[in-house]
């Protein structure tokens, strides 16, 4: 096994261990939640690049004020899991831990086989998820906030994240946190990232909200392109249709 990198904490040796990947060729992206790795896939995969996504250990990850997101996920919870969920115990926190990356990789599942545009996800372990990559050898696919769209097709563009928005709610799931900076373009496609605090319309308060949100922040970045979508109308005219059950 060769690599390019020192792994952090091993949380790799999942992956390593059972052939998925054969070698570490960079960092995608580091933050306050994860860092994302571009490696190269195993036999399984024909040997192309795949993405790992290791979530940053409980001692050095600072988890955004989640409460918005969490909302349901404690359905299936013991009680007593529940209230250490609730008072932020050690156990607590390693429950939180595990829900927030089983949460990302089920949605992200769901999507995709759904026909959502997001990446398919391969497998899990404790600490990471190991996904389909969007780059080469050299780079990874740039986020949206980072590229010049050709203008005359921005529309297309624009239409086909809503497109997505809308599936998404078709199959009761509100991004949360969408915005240009979990958009990737590659190859004249826009593919959606970054799934973690994806909430059920169906048992979300917040739901309704966040789904505003996302489309602001969509329809914000096209306006440099002259497109003046009316995030508050599309957002009102979807939730209306996935009320009345019409999506």
């Amino acid at each position: 096994m060769t690599t390019a990198l020192e792994i952090d904490e091993g949380l790799l040796d999942a992956f390593i261990g059972d052939g998925s990947i054969t070698d570490v060729l960079y960092v995608v992206r580091s933050g306050k939640e994860a860092t994302v790795y571009c490696c190269r896939g195993a036999a399984a995969f024909g040997g192309g690049l795949v993405a790992a996504k290791l979530y940053r250990p409980l001692e050095r990850r600072n988890f955004r004020n989640d409460a918005i997101y969490q909302t349901g996920r404690d359905a299936a919870m013991k009680s007593r899991t529940r209230r250490a969920l609730a008072n932020k115990t050690p156990h607590g926190r390693d429950v939180q831990y595990g829900a927030w990356i089983n949460a990302e990789f089920q949605t992200m599942r769901m999507l995709y086989a759904a026909g959502a545009d997001v990446p398919e996800v391969f497998s899990r372990s404790n600490g990471a998820i190991l996904m389909e990559y969007f780059g080469d050898e050299q780079a990874a696919a740039p986020m949206l906030n980072r590229v010049s769209l050709p203008r005359e097709h921005a529309d297309k563009f624009l239409r086909r994240i809503i497109d997505n928005i809308t599936l998404w709610l078709t199959n009761h799931f509100v991004h949360g946190d969408l915005s240009p900076y979990n958009l990737l373009y590659w190859d004249g496609r826009i593919v959606a990232i970054d799934f973690p605090q994806a909430v059920d319309a169906r048992i979300n308060p917040k739901a309704r909200l966040l789904l505003g949100r996302d489309l602001e922040n969509v329809c914000g970045y096209f306006v440099k392109y002259g497109i003046r979508a009316d995030a508050l109308r599309i957002a009102n005219a979807l939730w209306a249709n996935y009320q009345a059950g019409r999506l």
